[in-house]
């Protein structure tokens, strides 16, 4: 196995692994906030809540600008979801097998 197909399997996928674990937080943080089981003025939790906003917001953003939400659905953070887990579950898989 050459290096990039190496770099791929142990730095870049394992990193869109965590920034979709970070998507699926992020979803449950924001539904605890909105049917107030977690407090929105707790300040802990508004750190973490930021910490993530941090970490999703730019990468959602291109996505928002281009599809509207569908209701209090947010079609664009869903795409953008999609398309990690697309990333890291198909193209980075064929990436490294046609390094092999």
């Amino acid at each position: 196995m050459n290096l990039l197909a190496s770099l791929i399997t142990f730095f870049i996928m394992p990193l869109f692994s965590l920034i979709f674990f970070v998507f699926i937080i992020y979803v449950i943080l924001s539904w605890l906030f909105m049917l107030n089981i977690v407090s929105p003025h707790n300040p802990t939790a508004r750190q973490i809540f930021g910490l993530l906003s941090s970490i999703v917001n730019p990468i959602v953003a291109p996505f928002r600008k281009i599809i509207p939400p569908l209701g209090n659905f947010d079609m664009g953070f869903f795409f953008a979801a999609m398309l990690v887990l697309w990333i890291n579950q198909w193209l980075l898989p064929m990436v490294v097998s046609a390094l092999r």
